[in-house]
């Protein structure tokens, strides 16, 4: 018995240890962790939704789980305290705290929000039961005699089996039912006969009729007061210096309130006249019809609600006077000992309080009383008024937000900092809220306000200015589509990634297989367990930094952080798509097997084949007939194929380990000769090839480098050789014939005294990028110039970073070309020059390739492939993966092919081609110019 008994005791010790670490007599210290681990939603009650906040059941949960016991009436005991000290308030400002999950609580204003590190703004006081026992033999091994002992109250609650649900339910009610209050009665407005004479039923039915005139009548007075004891003072009085500022301010504040109180003060009239025709009131739908047609203002007022709460608590802390005559007029008897912002609540919960008064009236009308047909048309015009306000509220709310954010966010440096075009229609955001960094100083482990917007993750630190919340950007606000995470809790790491699944219909648990699943469980166990959770973010691309890992404070917050970023990826990833992976090649080729180039054949029979180029050789892919499926053959055994290319109707060139040779078509067919599979070597020493036209003619530009760095680029012509052994040009790939042997004919050698890592042929003119400038050779002549013109000082960001390298060049309409560097690219014309009204292209990422698909360039990089509009140069899509590589470049190619690791298949490449989707209703998002 005693073993077992000091088994408990461990237990209990260890489990205060690790989850209990602060001492919960402190009501500031209660407050503050609870604060920390409440997760606000968006709830409705009455038909009529509240952002951020939370039920009161789900505070009394948070408060066990901080207090270490079962005890729901002490956890219901601090939380009136905690209520009482104006930690957090009712949604209508009722003066009461209820462990329901109906009834619906709000942190106090966000000027007002708590600081960890500022306790005098928070509820204060000594919780006597849960001080510490004051008996020094009290230890966890040998506890004292008392039964009021801490130590021992957390022994029995931690054990003790809870009660029945249905216990709990009544209890629930019966503390419901404490703050309820009904002393006005139609029964004792009229005399005892005419009560005695109406059946029960109909008796409920007055009653219910008599509630709904009376609650008006109340409603209206409440709006009065507001009228005679806040609006008109405020104007009057020099409370608020100002004059201009004095009227905006009770503009912003009240809004429309007097519009609201005009409508409900004659429908209040109509009812009062209803009701002194007779001590029966027969019906009363046709006057609530009659008025009801004039709500609008609720609309107006509900939507603009965000803006006065804050408006007016914002003046109460920066305006003594304000604030003093705050506190004057919120003691005076006509205030019935409620604050304004309680009265400002009440045309919005006035208008949701309307169907439940109905409703009740409409379950004892009869069957043949009109207000049967009346009462449901009043309530669905009510319900679109409040589905109105919602919707308005909603639209205001995060407009404010944003506004707010826009004006207090600051950026370290220039470096850091990103348009977020917060003003822009349809921006939004998501979430907000404080997650903590871990450190051995104060500095290190300070809170981090984390915004998510619709289109990007911010991470900022907090300061306080003249009672406001400001926000100065800790790291470069971050894309979601270059987003990942990682989640951890306790011991585990997973992953939740978000490497773009192969069709747009991936289900999302596949793209994020690692994410946790939400608790379901409340138990103090799992609670313990999960006190340590993190989420670390990681921003890919160039302009990343170092992951950085951030903690939160419950198990349900970090739940709602992950499914919140990776449901608006999956959106991102769904409506922003202009190209879909399609898989071409899987299980196939390993990692050890690098895939490096691919061209695409049509057979006679209009037959898809694919060919690979590989570490271990040339692959092609053949349809077999009886299983309808892609047979994978290797053609040609040669190592470190890095380039193929297919000469249509001619032959295809194979680059391996820098020697090029060149194949017959013959050798894709099968039981190709062996003479075929030979080949014949064109060129030693070769770096890369490129074939394209120029001129009218199918060229063949071999580069080949020597130790000096220097270049020589022979430029090759396929011939074909007729029966008298007479050479031809082949002016055009798509004139090709079939017959005779194809051979490649010297046309003319260039040299360049640098090197040479890509080639672009044009109209007239080749394109040679070195690792510092674009040559252009002019292919009549062979005269060579820079690219870019050197006196042009728009192009000093180039000129003046000799660590950046020019890759490629297009052409994109006459006269103009698009200029792509690894960090960068630009508009030029044909003079070199750069074209200011083109805006400039700063990739996310270093992309090594590139390619285009008219509209669109294709930036490809290790982790992600840009898509970018050419002509508005804004980002479009990101396709996310691991060791991505563009293998298919050629410009007269119009098929993009790519291969990067499988995210499927550990091991494995993919091979795939992007194809362009149909063109859907972007509109619906944000602009991608605001990336």
């Amino acid at each position: 018995m005693q073993s077992k008994r000091e088994e408990q005791q461990k237990s209990i010790d260890a489990y205060r240890s690790q989850h209990v670490v602060i001492y919960t007599a402190l009501l500031s210290e209660v407050a503050k962790e609870f604060h920390k681990r409440i997760a606000c939603s968006t709830l409705v009650k009455d038909g009529i939704e509240y952002h951020e906040v939370f039920s009161g059941k789900e505070a009394v949960d948070r408060l066990l789980s901080i207090l270490g016991n079962n005890d729901r009436l002490e956890a219901i005991e601090i939380g009136a305290a905690l209520r009482n000290q104006n930690l957090f308030h009712d949604v209508n400002y009722e003066p009461v705290f209820i462990d329901s999950a109906d009834e619906l609580y709000a942190f106090r204003e966000m000027t007002n929000t708590p600081k960890d590190d500022d306790s005098s703004d928070l509820p204060n006081g000594i919780y006597t039961d849960l001080t510490d026992c004051y008996s020094p033999t009290c230890t966890g091994d040998n506890l004292c005699y008392s039964w009021s002992c801490l130590k021992k109250k957390a022994s029995t609650a931690l054990f003790v089996h809870q009660e029945d649900d249905e216990e709990e339910e009544e209890e629930e009610k019966d503390s419901s039912n404490m703050f309820e209050e009904n002393t006005r009665l139609w029964s004792q407005s009229v005399p005892e006969n005419v009560v005695e004479a109406t059946l029960p039923e109909e008796r409920k039915r007055q009653e219910c009729i008599y509630e709904l005139i009376y609650t008006e009548q109340d409603f209206v007075r409440d709006l009065q007061y507001v009228h005679e004891f806040w609006v008109e003072p405020l104007l009057s009085q020099d409370i608020i210096d100002d004059d201009k500022r004095r009227e905006q301010f009770v503009k912003q504040v009240f809004y429309n309130i007097a519009d609201v109180r005009h409508v409900n003060t004659e429908l209040s009239r109509a009812l009062e006249a209803r009701q002194a025709e007779k001590y029966l009131v027969s019906s009363i739908g046709d006057v609530m019809l009659d008025h009801v047609g004039y709500f609008h203002p609720f609309v107006e007022y509900g939507a603009h609600q965000v803006i006065g709460k804050f408006t007016f608590e914002l003046e109460k802390k920066r305006n003594p006077l304000f604030a003093q005559f705050v506190e004057e007029t919120e003691r005076k008897p006509e205030s019935r000992r409620l604050e304004l912002n309680g009265y400002l609540t009440k045309p919005t919960t006035r208008l949701g309080r309307y169907n439940l008064l109905l409703r009740e009236i409409l379950k004892r009308t009869p069957d043949d009383n009109p207000d049967k047909e009346t009462i449901p048309q009043i309530m669905n015009i009510i319900t679109t008024y409040l589905e109105q306000v919602n919707v308005e509220a909603g639209k205001c709310e995060n407009f404010f937000n944003l506004q707010q954010i826009g004006e207090r966010l600051e950026f370290k440096s220039p470096a850091d900092y990103v348009d977020l075009k917060l003003e822009q229609p349809g921006r939004q955001l998501l979430m907000k809220g404080r997650m903590k960094r871990k450190g051995n100083s104060s500095s290190e482990a300070s809170d981090l306000q984390v915004f998510l917007f619709d289109h990007y993750l911010v991470l900022a630190k907090i300061k306080y200015e003249d009672h406001l919340e400001k926000y100065k950007a800790f790291r470069r606000p971050i894309p979601l589509e270059l987003l990942s995470i990682n989640v951890s809790s306790s011991n585990r790491q997973k992953r939740a990634s978000s490497i773009l699944p192969y069709s747009r219909s991936t289900n999302l648990a596949t793209m994020n297989n690692a994410a946790p699943r939400p608790s379901t469980s409340e138990s103090l166990a799992t609670a313990a367990k999960s006190s340590s959770l993190s989420i670390t973010f990681i921003h890919h691309g160039r302009k990343g930094a170092p992951a950085i890992t951030l903690f939160t404070s419950a198990s349900s917050m970090q739940q709602i952080w992950i499914k919140k970023i990776m449901d608006q990826k999956a959106l991102l990833s769904e409506t922003r798509s202009i190209f879909s992976i399609v898989p071409l090649i899987k299980h196939h080729f390993t990692v050890a097997n690098r895939v490096n180039n691919t061209a695409t054949i049509y057979s006679d029979n209009n037959m898809e084949q694919v060919i690979v180029g590989a570490d271990q050789g040339v692959y092609v892919t053949k349809r077999d007939p009886a299983t309808k499926k892609n047979i994978i053959t290797r053609i040609i055994t040669v190592e470190k194929v890095s380039q193929i290319e297919l000469m249509p109707e001619s032959q295809l060139l194979v680059l391996a380990d820098k020697t090029l040779w060149t194949f017959p078509l013959e050798i894709l067919a099968s039981g190709a000769s062996p003479q075929a599979k030979r080949g014949r070597s064109v060129s030693q020493n070769t770096a890369f090839f490129h074939v394209g036209e120029c001129l009218s003619k199918t060229l063949v530009c071999v580069v080949k480098s020597n130790t000096l760095s220097a270049t020589t680029i022979r430029v090759l012509e396929p011939v074909i050789m007729d029966e008298n052994k007479k050479t031809k040009s082949l002016f055009s790939l798509k004139r090709l014939v079939r017959s005779g042997p194809v051979g490649l004919k010297a046309y003319k050698d260039l040299y360049l005294p640098s090197e040479a890592s890509s080639i672009n042929l044009l109209k007239s003119k080749m394109c040679i990028s070195s690792p510092r400038e674009i040559g252009v050779v002019d292919m009549k002549n062979f005269g060579v110039q820079a690219l870019l013109d050197p006196e042009d000082e728009e192009l000093g960001f180039v000129f003046h970073r000799p660590d950046v390298r020019p890759i490629t060049i297009y052409r994109i309409q006459f006269g103009e070309y698009l200029v792509c560097y690894n960090e960068f690219a630009f508009f030029v014309d044909q003079r070199g020059r750069f074209i200011r009204s083109k805006p400039r292209i700063d990739w996310e990422g270093a992309p090594d390739s590139f390619a285009l698909s008219d509209p669109y360039v294709l930036a490809f990089e290790p982790d992600f492939i840009e898509v970018r509009n050419v002509h508005t140069v804004s980002l479009e899509q990101v396709i996310r993966g691991k060791n991505i590589r563009c293998t298919s470049t050629n410009t007269h190619n119009t098929i993009l092919q790519g291969a990067m690791d499988d995210p499927e298949n550990e091991g494995y490449q993919v091979v795939f081609q992007l194809e362009k989707l149909a063109k859907k209703g972007h509109s619906m998002l944000p602009s991608p110019s605001s990336y």
